[in-house]
């Protein structure tokens, strides 16, 4: 009885690792796109949103601001600014695939206390400066809320595959808006506790406090015909049958020299 029952037990172990192995074969897609971060207590993070895009769209891309920060050396800061300068790189952009034409601040950023856009100037291929001012520290403290929608036209000659691009948050240009108010201070992606006496917490990325995650914009995955699903669930069939039966097979060579 007990030889049955390690038998069966073997391949229950091998119709699992049968089913994992063709799981993991399933999410090998070719393209590493970055995870979304999570809240972490003492850091922020500015994300662009991954996209799927097919030739000749349209779409707004949301960037994120992913917060769990105070600042220790104004906790009642009079004002935050955030600017940013956000750009296209990458095959899809360098081919003239992929092109910004729009920028604008989302709802829930707007809604904030002391809302003021400095600038959503959608330039050109290298300078798309992004620049609010709020007085609401809520925004520090954030799981996931979108602060800017950036369009972004697809060529109808766009021929995706592994032609993809990423929509990279860098530091803002403000050396091009001097016109703009706050801008001869406002040096960085995030300043906080900005005064009279221009005394404030400058974060730079790379401190361990502000963080950046690019994400990409690539082709809608393929919707799989029945002909190909039904491929797929008979490759997962064979690969359980044949996997049960080694396991059994395995078994009983173990089980021979005791009989």
């Amino acid at each position: 009885m007990k030889k049955i029952l390690a038998i069966l037990l073997a391949a229950i172990m091998a119709l699992s690792l049968g089913v994992m192995a063709f799981a993991e074969g399933e999410e090998d897609t070719g393209i590493l796109l970055p995870d979304f971060p999570a809240q972490a207590e003492g850091e922020i993070y500015l994300v662009s949103e991954n996209t799927y895009v097919n030739a000749g769209d349209i779409v707004e891309i949301p960037v994120y601001i992913v917060s769990d920060y105070t600042s220790e050396i104004c906790p009642s800061s009079e004002y935050i600014v955030i600017g940013t300068n956000l750009t296209l790189t990458g095959a899809a952009f360098n081919s003239g695939y992929m092109t910004i034409t729009g920028l604008r601040a989302s709802d829930e950023v707007q809604a904030l206390n002391g809302f003021e856009l400095i600038v959503a100037d959608a330039r050109d291929m290298y300078c798309n400066m992004f620049g609010i001012k709020v007085s609401d520290e809520s925004i520090l403290h954030q799981e996931a809320m979108p602060i800017a929608y950036v369009t972004v036209e697809v060529s109808p000659d766009y021929p995706g595959g592994d032609m993809d691009c990423q929509l990279n948050v860098g530091a803002p240009a403000w050396f091009d808006y001097s016109d703009r108010p706050y801008a001869e201070y406002a040096a960085s992606q995030i300043e906080i506790c900005n005064d009279t006496t221009f005394e404030y917490d400058l974060i730079d990325p790379g401190t361990g406090i502000l963080y950046i995650v690019s994400g990409h914009i690539i082709e809608t995955p393929p919707v799989p015909t029945w002909e190909d699903r039904l491929k797929a669930w008979a490759i997962e069939q064979a690969i359980k049958i044949i996997t049960f039966f080694q396991g059994i097979n395995e078994v009983l060579l173990g089980l021979l020299p005791t009989l």
